[in-house]
């Protein structure tokens, strides 16, 4: 009976250790995910501060007021940066009430094929060194969805691929039955099988190669798949070292 408690009093100490080590890492994880956020939120916030105080300064001190133009110039560029800045807050504060009851869905039914076609003529047309494609099984497929949620979900996705992916994205729309999916899928190096299932965590960012030269939150796709849920839909990741897709699955109500 000695022997046997020791054992257990031993097993119960290597578990204890093994589980402290694991909340060690845990918290290590927390703070790298902290810090990285700190450091992206100040950057994306010094640079439309520092551009609006530069062109007040130059309103101030450097008679640009005699000039018209100069001061139309100035003024736009201002209210530019201040909406940049107001619609970060924006984001933050939406990712504040995602998990919670407060954001309620305007849902209203939507030709989805002529938003997700216009996302991606958007998206070409600001990024041309890439190569992007869309095509649809069916046309129109109305769904009923809060559209500028919706829109901003898919453009999440499409936004990834073009920062992180190859440059040739695929968009397509499948609607078969009850059931229609929307993928975006990009010939980039893929992500790892070991982040795959943090890819959708609020504040994370993969943490290789030069990708962290890309600013931002970490929360595009915690946003997108929260707002695909609210839909009662699921969005999913598959990635190789070839390509990665993303894949919306809605209900057709």
């Amino acid at each position: 009976m000695g022997i046997f408690l020791s054992f257990l009093l031993s097993l119960a100490v290597i578990y204890s250790l093994f589980y402290m080590l694991k909340v060690i890492n845990q918290q290590k994880e927390l703070a790298i995910i902290k810090n990285d956020l700190i450091s992206n939120i100040t950057h994306e916030f010094k640079t439309p501060i520092a551009t609006v105080a530069t062109a007040i300064e130059a309103l101030e001190n450097f008679n640009v007021l005699d000039d018209k133009e100069k001061t139309k110039k100035y003024l736009s560029m201002s209210s530019f940066q201040l909406k940049k800045l107001h619609q970060m807050v924006e984001k933050l504060l939406e990712t504040a009430t995602l998990d919670s009851e407060q954001l309620i869905l305007k849902k209203e039914s939507i030709d989805i094929t002529n938003t997700i076609e216009k996302l991606a003529n958007k998206h070409q047309f600001l990024n041309t060194d890439k190569e992007i494609n869309f095509s649809t099984n069916l046309k129109p497929i109305y769904l009923n969805v809060d559209n500028f949620h919706f829109e901003n979900a898919v453009s999440n996705l499409i936004d990834n691929a073009v920062k992180y992916g190859g440059n040739a994205i695929e968009i397509n729309i499948n609607s078969i039955l009850n059931t229609t999916e929307i993928s975006v899928a990009d010939n980039g190096n893929g992500i790892d099988k070991n982040l795959q299932d943090k890819i959708f965590d609020k504040f994370y960012r993969v943490p290789k190669g030069n990708t962290h030269n890309v600013k931002g939150f970490g929360i595009g796709l915690y946003y997108s798949k929260k707002i695909i849920e609210k839909h009662a839909g699921s969005l999913t990741l598959s990635s190789t070292k070839n390509n990665t897709i993303f894949k919306i699955n809605l209900p057709n109500e």
